[in-house]
This record gives structure tokens, C-alpha cells and sequence, in this order.
């Protein structure tokens, strides 16, 4: 059987790195920060997430193909590559709702996602993002996840996400 996510997550160098406990005082410097270490190499991608709200490595690799399938068939909802990520991500069409879920926050942990990137550019981020913690991301609240995306909670949480995220495109 062909494997769609694999074929669209083999197209670039893909790193999801999480860390935990960051404080960042002025979320918008931080975000032009992040935007500047991103500026270093063209084609390359470094988006933040909410660790909190993701639901693990499928959950976000969902996302992350689902986001790259939508920009190469010209179906993307938000203009910028990383913020498609978020909104595939959250399952949700609208980037202002998809902010509200997996948005970062002052303090909390936070996935970053590295496309594309050099080593440079992920020791530039990793300046400020300093506790790494890739195992939080498997480590999730399933009753507050089931709320946030609206499940049922007698199924498997990440398989609803993903038709979720798989979904979206069909949603009017």
C-alpha cells in the first residue's frame, strides 16, 4: 500500500523537537526572532506549537503533511507554510481558532517543528528554547485533548484527530 504521508514528509528534512517549561516574556519579539532564524535559508520552515495540545508524533506528523499536500495542490488556508501547519494541526479552517489551540503561550511547552533548516538555524532557536523534552509530546491530557478538538471519548483520540485534520479540506 502507498504511503501518502510518508511520500509528503520525505520531500524535506523534517526534525520535531519539544521543549518544556519556556517562559517568554514578549511573544511577539520572540516571534520575529524566530522569524529572522528562519530568514537564514530559504524554503526553510521553523513553527512553534503548543505541546500541550498535540496529541503526539502522529498527531503532528498528520498535520505536517496535510500542510505541505495543501500548499502543493494550492488548497492552503493561511498564506505562510508554518502557519498551515497550525491550522492543519488544530483541525480547524479558521488560523484564529487554530492560534487559540496551539498557538504558544508565555509560559508552557512548545513542539517546534524544523523544515528544511540547517544545524544553524536549530542551535539559533534552541538559544531560547533551552530544556528539550521530546517525550512530552507522547505525554498529553487525553481528557482535556477530547475536549479541545471536540471527540468522542470512546475511540482512539489520535485516529479522530487525524480524520479530523484529513477532513478538513472537505469542510465548507
Amino acid at each position: 500500500m502507498h504511503d501518502l504521508q510518508k511520500d509528503l514528509l520525505s520531500v524535506y528534512p523534517i526534525e520535531i523537537r519539544t521543549y518544556a517549561n519556556v517562559e517568554i516574556e514578549n511573544i511577539p519579539k520572540f516571534l520575529k526572532q524566530i522569524d529572522k532564524i528562519t530568514s537564514l535559508k530559504e524554503d526553510s520552515i521553523i513553527q512553534l506549537l503548543d505541546a500541550d495540545n498535540i496529541c503526539g508524533t502522529k498527531h503532528i506528523r498528520q498535520g505536517i503533511s496535510q500542510a505541505i499536500k495543501a500548499f502543493n495542490e494550492k488548497q492552503n488556508f493561511a498564506k505562510d507554510r508554518g502557519l498551515e501547519i497550525c491550522v492543519r494541526t488544530s483541525a480547524q479552517k479558521q488560523i484564529s481558532q487554530a492560534l487559540k489551540m496551539l498557538g504558544i503561550k508565555s509560559r508552557g511547552n512548545i513542539t517546534a517543528v524544523y523544515i528544511n533548516t540547517t544545524s544553524q538555524q536549530v542551535e539559533k532557536t534552541e538559544e531560547t528554547l533551552t530544556d528539550r523534552k521530546d517525550n512530552l509530546l507522547e505525554s498529553y491530557d487525553e481528557d482535556k485533548i477530547i475536549e479541545i478538538y471536540e471527540l468522542g471519548s470512546n475511540e482512539n483520540i489520535v485516529d479522530q484527530i487525524n480524520e479530523k485534520i484529513a477532513l478538513l479540506a472537505l469542510k465548507n
